[in-house]
């Protein structure tokens, strides 16, 4: 069954790498760059999964997965 997930990463390597990698297993993948942006992104639908970097700027990823 194929799952909705989100990358939060604020380097983009990592982001295409893994978006590239999911969406080959048969899941559509949305990015964001920080926790900001990730708040954003979960304002507008749903997620099955995140996957998120801890250090980022501007919102890290103890302050995205706490809100």
């Amino acid at each position: 069954m194929a799952a909705q997930i989100m990358v939060v990463d604020d380097e983009s390597a990592v982001r295409t790498t893994l978006r590239s990698m999911l969406e080959h297993l048969g899941h559509t993948v949305a990015e964001a760059r920080n926790g900001e942006e990730a708040l954003r992104c979960l304002r507008q639908r749903d997620f099955d999964l995140a996957i998120v970097d801890i250090l980022m700027p501007e919102k890290d990823g103890l302050e995205f997965i706490l809100q």
